[in-house]
């Protein structure tokens, strides 16, 4: 019997008022579960989900333990089998340093088990140092890039969630990514300036190396949680395989060793 497929992206962030934290993000194959058949014609899964973190020293740090039960009905059932859904949890993070996520699914009614494990780094934020949010992704078809540019028009529904859990992206479609800054310096004025500077990796090979952009402060009230995207076009150039997506953050205000903070991502570049 093979088991769950999943894909875990564990994010870090931080919340003004709650303070930082790893939010895990798991991609569910619904189709390796057993659904069954409901009285009023609806498909039942029943999951149970174990999450924990470990420390450097391989101590447990945080649990969480849930059963879940899913029903669905009509297209929303074929959907959720086709696509897969995504579950997730977050931990808040006391201390930090470098942390484990592991997370393993039991299908109540097959009987089948499922696993994913990912190491993440957290920073101290309370040094004030420049740091970043880890990167969350989106992949969007040029069309829909195009609707999402046009500051007048409607924007067409996305699933960065998705996107961001599984981290791949067909060949001739737009890659987007997110992230947050933390402890940027300001100026006079309490404005922050910052540039970013995008890279893609293959098997350790630089094969994009992108110009340097500015962060617009407008319209954002955080300063110490300046937030930044971007995008870019995959086109046909890159082939199918892994990369590592890289976004150099350099603070302009801040002392020489102290400038600059880095975030990758890895991805799938599929047909």
């Amino acid at each position: 019997m093979s088991g769950i497929d999943l894909r875990l992206n564990a994010l870090f962030g931080s919340d003004a008022k709650k303070g930082a934290f790893v939010r895990s993000l798991l991609h569910i194959n619904a189709g390796d579960l057993k659904f069954t058949d409901e009285k009023d014609g609806s498909k039942k899964a029943v999951f149970e989900v174990l999450a924990m973190s470990f420390g450097d020293n391989g101590d447990i740090v945080d649990q969480l333990a849930k059963s879940h039960t899913l029903i669905l009905r009509g297209e929303a059932y074929k959907k959720v089998v086709e696509d897969g859904f995504v579950y997730q949890f977050a931990f808040p993070v006391k201390k930090a340093g470098a942390y484990q996520y592991r997370v393993a699914i039991r299908d109540a009614q097959g009987g089948k088990i499922g696993s994913a494990s990912q190491f993440i780094e957290v920073p101290n934020l309370g040094k004030k140092h420049l740091a970043t949010s880890s990167l969350v992704i989106e992949n969007v078809t040029a069309d829909q890039w195009k609707k999402m540019s046009d500051a007048t028009g409607v924007h067409p529904p996305t699933n960065a969630m998705s996107d961001t859990a599984l981290r791949r992206v067909r060949i001739g479609t737009v890659l987007r990514y997110g992230l947050e800054i933390y402890n940027a310096h300001l100026d006079a004025l309490k404005v922050p300036k910052l540039i970013t500077k995008v890279r893609v990796f293959r098997d350790g090979k630089l094969v994009l190396d992108g110009k340097e952009m500015p962060v617009d402060p407008l319209g954002q009230t955080d300063t110490q949680h300046v937030k930044t995207a971007g995008a870019l076009a995959i086109g046909n150039k890159l082939l199918p395989g892994d990369y590592i997506l890289q976004i150099i953050v350099t603070d302009q205000l801040a002392k020489a060793k102290e400038q600059v903070a880095t975030q990758f991502v890895q991805f799938e570049v599929i047909n």
